[in-house]
């Protein structure tokens, strides 16, 4: 049986800057337990060869552990959706993370039944998409289609596949079960086409949410910059997958937006940076409001004492908080207090006033366990700085 170490999906070389996705691949599996059908393998073949503007490339895989996986990892692409079958399961079902597991009731079409083993030892013990299928599944739901999130994508070749391709790829990836039945293929087929259509639609509102902020702040160097959010956002979607009630469409674009109204950036009223984002990207005005609330939540110095009311604000508030301490907290501070002309004695002073606070403060489990080893490394900085000047 593989071992899982295969190699890298990359984003298609047809992809620049400002030229995003341009090709995704759908994948789907051949027949495997003696069934002479997969009804995934159906539904690939209904779909069009362009979705949203993307080329479909298809491409149909073995039910084997590791194989699966490797045949994806060799592709090009800027995106993957990854079908599969279900047999018990009434809806399409996108599923929110691959656990780091092999255990198979029945033996793979190479003959492999690993029994309770790890997909790759040492490895982190789930991948979560970063796709808001439940966000979109909702969206779905309402207009009437048979759809819903699922957080068990299993313990065989499918979940084999999404786990080794989400944690090795560079591109978002999301895994998609169809329920059992050849004769609703077509069905399916509609429901999956819908679900990528909005995925797509919520990659690009990602990417054009990196590229407004980046030239928002493209002058700053005092800690506030574009490597902030960034760190931001990847570190609320790193806590919003401990949170599986979080609503991760929120959480992204309130972590991207979370300082384009800043009152030490801008001067502007009412979020005003962020509507005019939001209200752009065609949001509604539900979303674009709950979108403010978690933003105006996160704030220390307008906030003190209060913790957000909502989920999303407190993993936000907890990643915004995180990168103000450890070891990037020590160089954002040193950053800000250079660039507005104090002397490093009074940068000292703010992680008294400030900084050392914070570790106490944090909502989430996720944020408490992190900022315990930040906040150590703080004290340690600490204990330095009084050993050399007190020398």
């Amino acid at each position: 049986m593989k071992s899982g170490h295969c190699g890298r999906l990359r984003r298609s070389s047809n992809t620049v800057r400002g030229e995003i996705m341009k090709e995704i691949l759908i994948t789907a599996f051949e027949p495997f337990g003696g069934s002479p059908r997969n009804a995934s393998a159906e539904v690939l073949r209904l779909l069009p060869d362009e979705i949203s503007g993307c080329s479909v490339r298809k491409m149909l895989l073995p039910v084997v552990f590791g194989k699966a996986a490797e045949a994806v990892l060799q592709q090009e692409a800027d995106a993957v959706f990854l079908l599969g079958e279900a047999g018990g399961r009434t809806a399409v079902t996108p599923e929110r993370a691959a656990r780091n597991l092999r255990d198979a009731r029945i033996p793979d079409n190479e003959g492999n039944q690993p029994k309770n083993e790890k997909i790759l030892p040492g490895g982190p013990a789930e991948y979560h998409t970063r796709i808001s299928a439940g966000h979109i599944a909702a969206l779905m739901q309402r207009a009437g289609y048979s759809v819903a999130e699922s957080a068990d994508a299993g313990t065989f070749v499918c979940n084999d596949t999404f786990y080794l391709v989400g944690i090795k790829s560079r591109v978002p990836v999301e895994f998609i079960h169809c329920p059992a039945d050849t004769g609703r293929a077509e069905e399916y087929a509609e429901t999956v086409q819908r679900f990528v259509e909005l995925a797509l639609s919520e990659i690009r509102v990602q990417h054009a949410a990196m590229e407004y902020v980046r030239r928002l702040y493209a002058e700053n160097s005092d800690g506030h910059g574009w490597d902030h959010t960034l760190r931001v956002y990847r570190t609320a979607m790193r806590i919003a997958d401990a949170e599986p009630a979080a609503d991760r469409w929120i959480v992204s674009l309130s972590a991207l937006l979370h300082d384009a109204d800043d009152h030490k950036l801008f001067r502007t009223e009412n979020n005003a940076n962020t509507r005019y984002f939001l209200e752009s990207c065609g949001s509604d005005p539900d979303t674009a409001e709950r979108i403010c609330r978690v933003i105006n939540s996160v704030s220390f110095s307008k906030n003190k004492g209060k913790h957000p009311e909502t989920l999303e604000g407190q993993i936000v508030q907890d990643a915004d908080r995180l990168d103000a301490i450890g070891a990037v907290g020590i160089a954002r501070t040193f950053a800000y207090g250079g660039k507005h002309g104090r002397a490093p004695e009074d940068s000292i002073a703010h992680f008294h006033e400030k900084l050392l606070l914070l570790k106490d403060l944090m909502n989430t489990s996720a944020a408490k366990e992190l900022a315990s080893s930040r906040h150590a490394f703080m004290e340690r900085f600490l204990e330095e700085w009084n050993r050399e000047t007190e020398e």
